[in-house]
């Protein structure tokens, strides 16, 4: 009896398929990036930026607990031979449900403990881990941890089979939940809750339509211990290399939200929020596109997988090159033109935090290195980064404080560049058409920055 499902996707070629779906993307994020800023000024206008700096606490505290258990369930659907199969599909939601109800339970021992070493002093004063209502607001987002466990097979089945516009309408649904319910509470509370709640609703609308919406197989939860251990075997190294990858990418996160004010805080997630604008576009093409369609392209042709991966970095690195330099130069308008006075040193930290955006130009062999079953250059990679966080932030807060701080955060993004190097040159992939563009896209950013500046200033200053 046959047991798999046959993906429905029509034999179209790989290019065209790829296309496609980041036509989607990009759409789908460019939609989303400006719901958004529309309820970004809205909520900036209602909630002191306290609000803000206590959110993004508990999202960054949730969030290392969530990449601190990643077995890349979903991950391994989109790469096994075996990944259209119910069983394997069943044993992979088994393991999901499991790991929510693990992660549920840790999150409110985290609760616990943050209200403990509250009591006794342990956090600085005035910065958000020492505020009262940290502890509750992690309580809560605990049910988060269970939502995410149920959610349907058939969001790992869409991103194998390039289904992306399912993949976007649903998102972008989740997120006109989620600003409505938040700005509907702010008006009515002028509280923090409003930015929780608004963000449980989502996860919510997010789990019932990734039954109710996406098409792929009815999937029950099962076990079969062959599955368990290919899912298992594979996800040991995505759960090492998720830990240091968290740690490389938000570990600054956890350190200044220990060493900023609250509100100081508050104001860092708005210049990194408005970095994301920038950065979701990439990410969202990285995890959606680029790791599926390098795993085909591996499954049929390694020298196909080569031009694919060159073509990638090309088109990859023309758009961060570009942004970087823009938003290095001009990038501060932004938010003298959209926020008041109580956010403007968002504006310097967003220029700063551009030039991360060529550190990130690695993230695409990253993925190839998933794709070929070697996640362990992931996790040295990550392993860089995370180490240069931890010992350059706090030296740089020390020397000159929340600016030395920030300039820490940029320097640290680069830290990986040998390890991707490398891998590369081994692998024959570094070539002269895998690196000419990166630099030149930067120039131009910077040019297009002075003017774009230079206009500005001439109009409104």
């Amino acid at each position: 009896m046959d047991i798999s499902h046959k993906p429905s996707t029509p034999a179209v070629p790989l290019r065209s398929r790829m296309l496609r779906a980041a036509g989607w993307l990009v759409g789908g994020n460019i939609s989303s990036q400006l719901l958004r800023l529309i309820s970004n000024l809205i909520l900036t206008r209602l909630l002191l930026p306290e609000a803000y700096g206590l959110l993004a606490a508990v999202n960054i505290l949730y969030f290392a607990l969530v990449m601190f258990s990643d077995l890349g369930v979903w991950q391994s659907v989109v790469k096994s031979e075996r990944g259209t199969e119910l069983n394997f599909l069943g044993t992979a939601w088994s393991i999901q449900l499991l790991r929510g109800a693990l992660l549920c339970a840790v999150v409110l021992l985290i609760a616990v403990l943050l209200k403990v070493a509250g009591s006794a002093g342990y956090f600085q004063a005035g910065t958000a881990y020492a505020d009262p209502r940290l502890p509750v607001m992690v309580a809560v987002f605990s049910i988060c941890a269970l939502l995410q466990g149920l959610e349907s097979m058939n969001l790992a089945i869409a991103q194998r089979e390039l289904k992306v516009a399912y993949l976007t309408r649903l998102e972008l649904f989740c997120q006109v939940i989620a600003m409505t319910v938040t700005v509907a509470l702010a008006l009515a509370t002028r509280s923090v809750w409003s930015l929780l709640v608004g963000t449980m609703a989502s996860t919510v609308a997010r789990t019932v339509l990734s039954h109710w919406y996406l098409p792929g197989p009815s999937c029950r939860p099962a076990w079969d211990r062959s599955c368990a251990l290919e899912i298992v075997g594979f996800g040991k190294w995505i759960l090492l290399s998720s830990v240091i990858g968290f740690l490389a990418a938000n570990g600054e996160k956890l350190i200044l939200g220990g060493s900023l004010t609250t509100a100081s805080f508050g104001v860092f997630s708005i210049a990194t929020t408005l970095m994301m604008a920038v950065m979701g576009i990439y990410s969202t093409l990285n995890a959606h596109i680029i790791f599926p369609t390098l795993s085909e392209a591996l499954r049929s042709d390694a020298d196909k997988a080569a031009r694919v991966y060159t073509r990638v970095q090309q088109i990859a690195d023309a758009f961060l090159g570009l942004m970087a330099g823009g938003i290095f130069v001009a990038g501060h308008w932004a938010v003298d033109l959209l926020y008041d006075h109580r956010y403007h040193d968002a504006g310097w930290m967003l220029q700063w935090l551009a030039l991360g955006l060529l550190a990130i130009r690695h993230q695409v062999v990253e993925q190839l290195m998933f794709a070929k079953g070697q996640p362990a250059w992931v996790s040295t990679s990550n392993a860089l980064r995370a180490l240069s966080l931890a010992l350059l932030i706090p030296a740089g807060f020390a020397a000159s404080g929340e600016k030395g701080a920030i300039a820490a955060v940029v320097v640290s993004q680069f830290a990986n560049w040998p390890v991707a190097l490398w891998f590369k040159y081994r692998s024959g992939l570094l070539t002269l058409a895998s690196e000419q563009v990166w630099l030149p896209a930067f120039a131009t950013g910077l040019l297009a920055g002075w003017a774009l500046d230079s206009v500005l200033s001439a109009l409104l200053k």
